[in-house]
């Protein structure tokens, strides 16, 4: 079997209308556009994979040197992207005729623990988004923390709304400290809703994380691992993260946790063949039994047939040769002709406790020049726990907003001035 034929498909599928507004004012473009990989070979098989992102950005330099070459050459590869390898898994799955979770050795679990994902937003709209998560079938929700944001004002309204049993895992991006984040870990530990706490220290400060997690009343969880997962051995966390690892990483890194007896999640974000590509992998890892995150609920429309539903936190392992997912040539071309939803005119509108409010332009999530930084607003600095909530003002036609929205574009707006 060789591959004969490589093609590249960029789709704009819609966004959720729950939060499609939080999303593009906080992630900006990031979720507008995925790539379909679609590899054929010269037995007329398909293998399909998928990128987030546009085909430009070095996908087909990637893609070319697949082009004549047996499939089964490039699994586990360190250099292909998991989309890419997404794609030679189905194909040489299909071939041997066994679902892609075979590739990775005997399926260990026919259902496999997911978990929903969204960005940090006021109290009532972090109520909102559990309330969502639940009724799409999950059990835990993942975000990310942001320091415009109490984290104990949100947590105390997602329990008001959570049913028992349900969890929230925060991650923290990496700017925390010790003492702020343990203190912070037990007072969410008051409440039953409160899960675990990811990425709290910088990656690197390994003495912080032992350090911390004797300290903290609730897990911690690893992401970006600077040692390749020779945390485990040192007892640093109590899960670990693998994100948009290339597979050969994945295998390595799962054999090193089972070793250690370690828990850990995959978190790759795409749509439901990127999903598959999870299950797969974490129907045949030993440790991989924490919820593992794809956002594939993020999109309200797909390329793909069947489609899987959560059910009690989990979805159900294909065991159809292949992912067990296919191309639907009609959605893909009704998707590929659409155009990304713009982006709302709104501005991002940040009150901290006894001071005038502060306005500045979307999205804050690129960091961009005109972003507001928390340790440039009076009364806020570093924390998770400060009297601070943000919100969005949209255009609402009025002078006030066009003035506002006409000085964000020199700098933000704080305490009435330009600074």
């Amino acid at each position: 079997m060789t591959i004969e034929e490589i093609e590249l498909h960029e789709i704009h599928p819609s966004l959720q209308s729950f939060n499609r507004d939080a999303l593009k004012l906080q992630q900006g473009d990031s979720y507008d556009t995925r790539t379909i990989i679609i590899l054929r070979s010269d037995s007329g098989q398909e293998g399909i994979g998928e990128t987030l992102g546009a085909s430009d950005t070095g996908l087909r330099e990637e893609l070319d040197p697949l082009r004549g070459t047996n499939p089964a050459r490039w699994l586990a590869h360190p250099s292909l992207r998991i989309g890419v390898a997404t794609a030679i898994y189905d194909l040489v799955a299909k071939n041997l005729e066994v679902p892609v979770s075979a590739l990775f050795g005997p399926k260990l679990r026919s259902w496999v623990p997911v978990g929903y994902w969204t960005v940090s937003q006021s109290p009532e709209k972090m109520a909102g988004e559990v309330e969502h998560a639940v009724q799409l079938g999950y059990t835990w929700l993942k975000y990310h923390t942001d320091q415009f944001h109490n984290i104990i004002d949100q947590t105390r309204a997602m329990q008001e709304v959570a049913p028992p049993g349900f969890k929230v895992h925060y991650d923290l991006n990496f700017d925390g400290t010790v003492e702020h984040v343990a203190g912070l870990a037990n007072r969410l530990s008051e409440y039953p809703v409160a899960g675990l706490i990811e990425d709290p220290l910088h990656p690197h400060d390994l003495t912080g994380y032992r350090l911390l997690r004797s300290k903290s009343q609730l897990p911690i969880v690893f992401h970006h691992l600077p040692l390749g997962g020779r945390e485990a051995v040192m007892d640093l966390a109590d899960g670990y993260m693998l994100g948009h690892a290339p597979v050969g990483q994945v295998i390595a890194r799962a054999g090193l946790f089972e070793a250690m007896n370690t828990p850990f999640m995959i978190q790759n974000v795409g749509g439901a063949i990127t999903r598959a590509m999870v299950a797969h992998m974490a129907a045949a890892f030993e440790m991989a039994t924490m919820h593992h995150v794809t956002d594939t609920f993020a999109w309200k429309e797909d390329v793909t047939v069947p489609d899987w539903k959560v059910c009690a936190g989990t979805i159900q392992v294909p065991d159809t040769p292949g992912l067990g997912v296919s191309v639907d040539y009609s959605a893909l071309d009704k998707l590929k002709s659409s155009a990304p939803s713009p982006m709302p005119q709104a501005l991002v509108r940040v009150q901290a406790e006894g001071i005038p409010r502060a306005y500045a332009r979307p999205p804050r999530a690129r960091r961009d020049a005109l972003g507001l930084d928390p340790r440039g607003v009076p009364g806020i600095g570093d924390g998770y726990d400060n009297r601070v909530d943000m919100d969005y003002w949209y255009d609402d036609g009025s002078r006030e907003f066009s003035e506002l929205w006409t000085r964000t574009g020199v700098a933000p707006v704080i305490c009435g001035s330009g600074v």
